[in-house]
């Protein structure tokens, strides 16, 4: 029975994290950028090429991760004048910025 409710909250979670990534793709289309999620060996986790409008992300990589990565590049944008589902903000408003090289 908990293996039951643990698979139910592991699906809601992942229903989210989906609806999450299909949020940052509709935003994406706000500002005309691309977002090519395909497997790679490039390294790092994401690779942002700004004069081609377009956004890479390992396929591969658990939705989280590409979530975070997402987060990230917009967060980089000037996204004052945009609207933004409330849930999409809060994860680009919170994203901690750290070391990692996004072109």
């Amino acid at each position: 029975m908990r293996l039951q409710g643990l698979s139910l909250t592991h699906k809601k979670k992942n229903k989210k994290n989906q609806q999450l990534l299909d949020d940052f793709i509709e935003l994406s289309h706000k500002f005309d950028i691309k977002i090519i999620q395909d497997k790679g060996d490039f390294n790092g986790d994401s690779c942002m090429l700004f004069a081609d409008n377009v956004v890479v992300i390992n396929k591969h990589k658990p939705l989280e991760q590409r979530l975070h990565i997402l987060a990230k590049c917009f967060s980089k944008m000037d996204l004052d004048n945009v609207y933004i589902k409330p849930v999409l903000r809060d994860l680009i408003d919170n994203i901690e910025s750290d070391n990692e090289y996004v072109a």
